[in-house]
């Protein structure tokens, strides 16, 4: 269980009173000696600056007091209670400021009546969060300031931004808007239909709302923290003129909402979140990075340098990804050792039948339109999909559930199999499932098949690697790399599926594209940072180490100079990892 879950159900019983949104002093940062508990006590995970730079501490503030001429950045934080994201934005304001920067965050001081640290376990929670809001306002900013202000750079905050009273006047407007105003919502000359209707999707954890009671006025929350975040951010630009803006991931309510105003007041925006691997990070300019890392032209790596040296560092780091042994995210750590045959029978899978995988994503995850997406959402695709294959009693079709549908920290509200049973009333007899729960490995499972179909996990990028060739119905990390058979709209991807079982395993040239896309997108596009060391917890898997503030500076880790160049410059986040190897 995530900390996030953790704190919303010990402190939502027990002990939650109002703390208090007062300055933080030097003295309030908490120290190691009081680190006893990471995963349940709520603010061991803070980073406490002073002990990090030790002597350096009082250089520090010499620092903060001098102008500082460079361009301005703001580091849209805004949900403090983020334990794996907001210590990093701590670090980064330090790096940037130390290259001349003028560095401000934003803060949400329980300004958002919605956010995404809110979610519907149950329809008492849906009615509670509609009627209050989100329930752990104080906490999280409470964190949030105590990791933020203890810097001495500029803190804005939500509330000082938009008066209470032009908060309440969003709500009443917000309150009167139906569904389908929501969905095509214009606000400051921007549409906030696709961040509010996401940022709902997550909320329910669903990919469709039809069957929710309370999903109007959920989305009406949503809509009315758009709105408040869209407009504090415009008194901001339109204040202070930034020239970068950092934002982790770039989707949902308010951080899309952040990448628009950014956009519009053509000012760069960087968005970033934590890579697969441990102690790295991925950066995108101007964009969510899915959306980004799909329009990538592929010139940025055909040419890179490729050798079996580089070779055999993504292969071998491919296979350590089957027990999660390289990465921080851990969703396949079981089976490794299995053997497909075993895996098929244990199955019930006819080997002498072709079959054909097909790999779901969490349903709610990130369901944000894309261009070139076949179908509407993930559900159309898997129903449309199970329909098919039905018909074709020539194939097997071997569908793997993505194991974070019980593993993610946002609890799953609709699940693959019960959509599927829903629709056909029962498994057809050639389709098999691997629920989400299952040990078994999902890599040697597909070791069975003549083709594998996939939405949009990255999966189907290292399938690829393995020489089964891969169709992409979604948004795909793999699509348009020339590597995978992508799908453009439903009677293509009917058309494709007819041509199945298809004729084997990938050609060595297309195989070897696969890998050198995936050295580059697992080694080339994150970046190594060397002040941050790992820690054994899901809820905060970095902590910052003590170091001087020339560990932070120009040339002493080439990771955080990219990223700092990246952010100042526009430079591209690119790490050339093969030159290392």
């Amino acid at each position: 269980m995530s900390l996030l879950s953790r704190i919303q159900n010990r402190l939502s019983r027990i002990l939650f009173s109002p703390v208090p949104a007062t300055k933080i002093t030097e003295t309030s940062s908490t120290s190691t000696a009081e680190r006893t508990d990471w995963l349940s006590d709520g603010y061991s995970w803070i980073p406490d600056w002073k002990q990090i730079l030790g002597s350096d501490w009082d250089k520090w503030q010499g620092i903060i007091k001098e102008p500082r001429p460079g361009d301005k950045v703001l580091i849209a934080t805004s949900m403090g209670g983020n334990s794996v994201l907001t210590p990093l934005e701590s670090m980064f304001a330090v790096a940037l400021t130390l290259r001349g920067a003028d560095v401000h965050f934003l803060l949400c001081d329980k300004a958002l009546p919605a956010c995404q640290n809110c979610y519907a376990s149950d329809l008492d929670t849906q009615r509670d969060f509609v009627e209050h809001g989100p329930k752990i306002c104080d906490w999280c900013f409470d964190v949030g300031e105590k990791t933020l202000s203890q810097l001495g750079l500029p803190v804005h905050l939500y509330g000082n931004l938009v008066s209470e009273a032009e908060r309440n006047e969003i709500s009443a407007t917000a309150s009167k808007a139906d569904i389908l105003e929501i969905q095509n919502y214009r606000y400051l000359d921007l549409n906030l239909g696709e961040s509010v209707t996401s940022a709902a999707l997550r909320f329910f954890g669903k990919c469709d709302l039809d069957d929710e009671a309370m999903k109007l006025p959920v989305l009406r929350r949503y809509l009315s923290a758009a709105m408040v975040s869209t407009l504090a951010l415009t008194r901001l630009f339109e204040e202070h003129g930034f020239n970068h803006v950092l934002s982790n991931q770039g989707f949902y309510v308010p951080q899309a909402n952040i990448v628009l105003v950014a956009k519009k007041f053509d000012s760069h925006i960087v968005t970033w979140d934590l890579a697969y691997r441990k102690n790295c990070l991925h950066f995108s300019h101007d964009d969510a990075i899915i959306k980004q890392t799909g329009e990538e032209p592929n010139e940025n790596w055909e040419n890179m340098k490729w050798n079996s040296n580089v070779r055999k560092e993504i292969t071998d780091y491919l296979s350590a990804r089957w027990s999660g042994g390289s990465d921080w995210q851990h969703n396949i750590t079981d089976g490794i050792d299995q053997e497909p045959i075993k895996i098929a029978k244990e199955l019930g899978l006819d080997l002498k039948k072709p079959i054909i995988g097909l790999l779901t994503n969490v349903i709610w995850d990130a369901q944000i339109s894309y261009p070139s997406n076949a179908f509407s959402d993930q559900l159309e695709w898997l129903i449309s999909s199970v329909r098919y294959f039905k018909n074709r009693k020539d194939l097997q079709l071997l569908i793997r559930v993505h194991p974070a549908e019980l593993k993610s920290w946002i609890a799953s509200r609709q699940f693959a199999i019960d959509e599927i049973k829903k629709a056909f009333g029962e498994i057809p007899s050639n389709v098999f499932i691997i629920p989400p729960e299952s040990k078994l490995n999902t890599y040697q499972a597909m070791k069975n098949c003549n083709a594998v179909i996939v939405y949009g996990t990255v999966a189907g990028l290292e399938l690829a690697c393995m020489g089964i060739p891969v169709i992409v119905a979604g948004q795909a990390w793999v699509r348009n790399k020339k590597i995978s058979i992508d799908v453009s709209d439903p009677e293509n991807y009917f058309k494709i599926l007819d041509g199945l079982p298809g004729n084997g395993r990938l050609d060595e040239e297309t195989k070897e594209r696969a890998l050198k896309y995936a050295f580059h997108f697992y080694m080339r596009t994150v970046l190594p940072v060397e002040v941050v060391e790992p820690m054994p917890y899901e809820n905060a898997p970095y902590r910052i180490k003590e170091q001087p503030l020339s560990a932070l500076n120009i040339g002493a880790d080439e990771g955080l100079d990219i990223a700092c160049n990246g952010i100042l410059k526009k430079t591209p986040f690119i790490y050339f990892a093969e030159e290392k190897v």
